[in-house]
């Protein structure tokens, strides 16, 4: 029973043999092509015709889809991508109704029927596919990170470094709301946090000139326990 040979395997033998065959000439030819249809299971003229083609590269031929968005329609929809504040896809498939009527109606935008038509048919994925240009083009880029100087200077302590403090143990923050200038009437924010509980007071505390400051007497009353430190 004869093996059936395979497409691929057939082509591959064709490619092997068909350089052997153009090179070599009377008996030796002949012996080749026997060889080769015995091997094949190609008819003798069949074998010697596709021994004699010569050999072409296949092309692969790809089906290019004609675009169903002009120039016009990806315009349109770039002005109503602005105007939406550049929203995603999904956002502006979901307001382009809303949105291209009321441009319309106030005279920011005015379409002919075709064009409307294609831009309310877009899909969200078509959306984002028209507007990957120019949003790579608008995306500005995130500017390296910049730690402030008295972060850098000062070291922070978080809640591991504390050792599981008893309640008591407060935390404070204290930011002065006197602008660029540190001098005159202003008022400052105290922030009280007990690191075991997480309990949290906040006081103002009044900055006067020649008095000094003054803070609230209702803080140390307000904390649930009492200040160790």
């Amino acid at each position: 029973m004869k093996t059936r040979m395979t497409h691929a395997a057939r082509a591959e033998l064709v490619e092997a043999v068909r350089s052997r065959y153009s090179a070599a000439s009377g008996k030796a030819k002949r012996r080749i092509l026997d060889e080769f249809v015995a091997a094949s299971g190609y008819h003798e003229k069949s074998a010697i015709r596709v021994l004699n083609e010569a050999r072409t590269a296949k092309v692969r031929q790809t089906r290019k889809r004609p675009s169903l968005y002009d120039d016009a329609s990806r315009a349109a929809l770039i002005v109503l991508w602005e105007a939406s504040d550049r929203v995603c896809g999904k956002r502006l498939k979901a307001l382009l109704p809303l949105l291209l009527a009321a441009m319309e109606r106030n005279g920011h935008l005015k379409l002919d029927a075709d064009i409307r038509t294609k831009v309310l048919s877009m899909s969200a994925a078509t959306i984002d596919r028209l507007l990957r240009t120019p949003r790579n083009a608008t995306r500005a880029r995130k500017p390296p990170r910049v730690i402030p100087e008295p972060r850098r200077r000062i070291k922070m302590r978080t809640f591991a470094d504390w050792n599981d403090p008893a309640p008591g143990s407060m935390e404070m923050d204290l930011v002065a709301h006197c602008g660029p200038v540190n001098r005159g009437s202003y008022v400052n924010s105290l922030v009280l946090t007990d690191i075991a509980t997480g309990w949290t007071e906040a006081a103002p505390i009044e900055i006067q000139v020649f008095q000094g400051p003054k803070l609230s007497s209702g803080i140390r009353d307000a904390c649930s326990c009492d200040s160790r430190g």
